[in-house]
C-alpha cells in the first residue's frame, strides 16, 4: 500500500512491531508502518490484538485474550536518492 508521509528530514517515523501466536502455538512477528504518528501505529496493534481475540466457546464473547499482542518502535529516516 502506498503512503503519503510528509514530514520533515529529521522527523520520527513509528512502526507497529505485532507478534500473532497461531492456534498450534508457533510465532510470528510481522512489521506494519512507516507511520507518521505513534496513533497510527497504536492503531494496527489495536487492531490486530481485537481481530484475533479469543472467544468464548459457549457465549462467543470476549475472554480478554487475544492471539495478537504489540508494541510501537520509533526510528528515523535517511533519505537518499535511490
Amino acid at each position: 500500500m502506498a503512503r503519503s508521509i510528509g514530514m520533515a528530514a529529521d522527523a520520527s517515523v513509528f512502526r507497529a512491531v505485532i507478534t500473532i501466536t497461531d492456534r498450534d502455538g508457533t510465532e510470528t512477528t510481522k512489521h506494519e508502518g512507516p507511520y507518521g504518528s505513534i496513533g497510527a501505529a497504536r492503531a494496527r496493534v489495536t487492531f490486530w490484538t481485537n481481530y484475533l481475540a479469543e472467544l468464548d466457546e459457549e457465549t462467543f464473547k470476549p475472554t480478554g485474550r487475544s492471539r495478537a499482542c504489540g508494541y510501537v518502535e520509533e526510528g528515523s529516516v535517511s533519505w537518499q536518492p535511490a
